[in-house]
This record gives C-alpha cells, structure tokens and sequence, in this order.
C-alpha cells in the first residue's frame, strides 16, 4: 500500500469547520450555549447532561452540535460566542497553554475532588482549565467474523504479516496521540520514548487496507468486515453494539489500551461566569456521568459512580478494575510534541 503526501496532509489538517454560530442560536439571558460535537455525542449531553441540568436548576443549557469545538473556540478568542465546550485533553492543553481557557478554584468546582487529580486539566499553579466528564479508551476493534479476539491479545500483533490488507487505520493527526503512544508502550517505551513503537506503527502501516477519513468510515469497514480489525475506540464499538451488531468486539490486549480522558472547558473572558461555575461542577459530578456512561458507554470519571449490574455485564467488569487496565501517558508532553510527531509520521507513511 502506497500513501500519498497529500493523504497524510489532509489526515494532519482534520476537519474544518464554520466560524460563527450555526444559523438561530443565540445566547439569551440566564442560558448556557454549550459546544458538542455532534451525533451520539450530541444526544448524549443533550439526555444525560443538559435537560436533566435544566430541570434540576431552572438554568437552560442548549446543546450547539459542531464538526470542531475547538475551532470555534479559536476563531472566536476574545469575543466567546459560546459559555462551554468539549474537546480532546489534547486539544485542552493546547488552548490552556495559549492562555485561551478560564480558569477556577476547586472551591468553585468542589466536584472536582471525586475526581483523581491524573485527570484534571490544570495551570501549574493548581487551577482547573476544564472538567473530566468521562474517558473512553483506544484498543482494538475486531470483526469476529473476519478474525478472533485471540488473535489480538497484544498490540504487537497489528504489525503482523499475516494480516497485510487486512487492517483499518485512522489519520497521522490521531496516530501521532494515540496509536504511536500505545505502541510504544508495547514496545518497552513510552511518550518519551518511541522509537519501537515508531517500527510497530510502520509494521501496522504495511497490513492496512485503507486509511479512513472520518469514524463514519471506520464504522463501516469494521461493520462490512472490510477489515478484519483495527485500533478504535470503546465508546463506538459500545454504540455499534447496542445497534446489534454484536460480531464486532472491543479488545483490551495485554499491555493495556489507552485511556482517553475527554475535556468541558470555558473560554477566556466567558459570560455569566459564575453559572458557568455551577454549569461545570454539575458535570463533574457523578449522576449526570452514569446516565452517560448508559447512553453511549463513556466511563464516568468521578470516583462516586457506580456501575449497575447491566453496565458490569456489557464491561465484563467494574469500573475501577477497567481503569487498572488503560495506560494514562502525559498528555501534556505529547500536546507539546504533537506537530514534530506529526510530521516524523507523514514522512514514514510516504516513504512506504
């Protein structure tokens, strides 16, 4: 398989997005606008999150779906149009460290405390730039009519031979965060070191069919059996899953999967601070997390939410015996690296 400059350029890129508000929202008075990405996404916070929050507090949260969150919250720095949004710790760190995001005290988001400090996205002197809501995890998604979940039992095996044009990938701007960090975890590294990981991701490069453009895709190569297997996501072989595709299976190989902690954060300078205040520490409690985790099988962060016998039975386990099994690497280091990471990427795919 050949990959083109201009494939791994456009992977880098991402998606883009519209710079203003979507067409007849606007922010009123005693309302929250909360930026979400879309879909499942959207419904989720929509269901377990703001009416809930509304109905509790008399506060009206409205859910705005956008491809891209963050941009909005770039293009918009300085004049915040929105009150929250969600994104990627990744994407979290980076607009902390452009002195983007506002920030509290725990004293203002005392929920905070039900949540390990590994999670928070905070200043150096303490503050918290954003709320863990919940965290899915990365391992590997296997279409059991293509292949068995025995087959994956280490993440080494995606470098394979045998299953040259037989696996999915995703784009350099995820494999730089996620599938080069894992991997190199596997390889006797880690985030600081990943040399081996690097020559493991190259071994995967060699067995992928395809390289997939957008989760829809991805969803349907594993769905179709286009691929027998490929890195993914916990939270979209969960809603696979409930859709009754139940041949598709998420695996947790020996070495672990990653952990993927997800962010809210408010923009500098945000209105009606103070409601945004209680707006965070309401989702950084524990009941709004568990009806998340039941609509799209998002992990809740806080340490106080229980999982329910049906929850134990599709994870196969409880939730802290999950997290003993995910990797949590320094996410901060790879935000700083993430451009140069990029790049060493797209080179190695061109040269394939």
């Amino acid at each position: 398989m050949k990959f083109t400059r201009r494939q791994a350029i456009a992977g880098a890129l991402g998606a883009t997005t519209a710079l203003s508000l979507p067409g007849g929202v606007f922010a009123q008075s005693g309302q929250i606008l909360h930026a979400s990405w879309g879909g499942g996404v959207g419904d989720t916070w929509t269901k377990a999150f703001a009416e809930p929050y509304t109905a509790d507090t008399g506060t009206d949260v409205r859910i705005v779906e956008l491809p891209n969150p963050e941009a909005q919250f770039r293009a918009q720095a300085g004049n915040p149009q929105y009150h929250t949004g969600i994104g990627t710790f990744v994407q979290g760190v980076n607009m902390m460290r452009d002195d983007m995001l506002e920030t509290f005290s725990i004293d203002e988001i005392p929920n905070m405390k039900n949540i390990d400090e590994k999670f928070w996205l905070k200043t150096e002197d303490g503050r918290i730039a954003g709320v863990t809501p919940y965290f899915a995890y990365y391992g590997i998604a296997v279409n059991t009519n293509e292949a068995s979940v025995d087959d994956f039992q280490t993440w080494k095996s995606v470098a394979d031979p045998k299953w040259e044009g037989r696996l999915g990938m995703t784009r350099p701007i995820y494999l730089s965060t996620y599938d080069l960090t894992i991997l190199s975890k596997t390889a006797g590294g880690d985030e600081y070191n990943t040399g081996g990981g690097m020559d493991l991701l190259k071994g995967m490069a060699k067995n992928v069919l395809n390289v997939s453009n957008s989760l829809a895709q991805q969803n349907t190569m594993l769905e179709r059996g286009e691929v027998a297997a490929m890195p993914f996501y916990s939270v979209r072989v969960w809603s696979l899953n409930e859709a009754g595709v139940d041949y598709v299976k998420i695996v947790i190989p020996e070495e672990g999967a990653l952990l993927l902690p997800y962010a809210i954060f408010a923009p500098k300078g945000v209105k009606d601070r103070e409601m945004v205040a209680e707006w965070l520490n309401y989702i950084a409690s524990a009941a709004p997390q568990e009806r998340g985790m039941a609509a799209s099988g998002y992990i809740p962060a806080n340490d106080q939410a229980e999982a329910t016998d049906d929850i134990r039975a599709k994870l196969g386990m409880g939730y802290q015996e999950l997290r003993a099994k995910l990797y949590q690497p320094d996410w901060g280091y790879i935000a700083e690296h993430q451009k140069d990471t990029v790049a060493a990427i797209d080179q190695m795919l061109a040269e394939l």
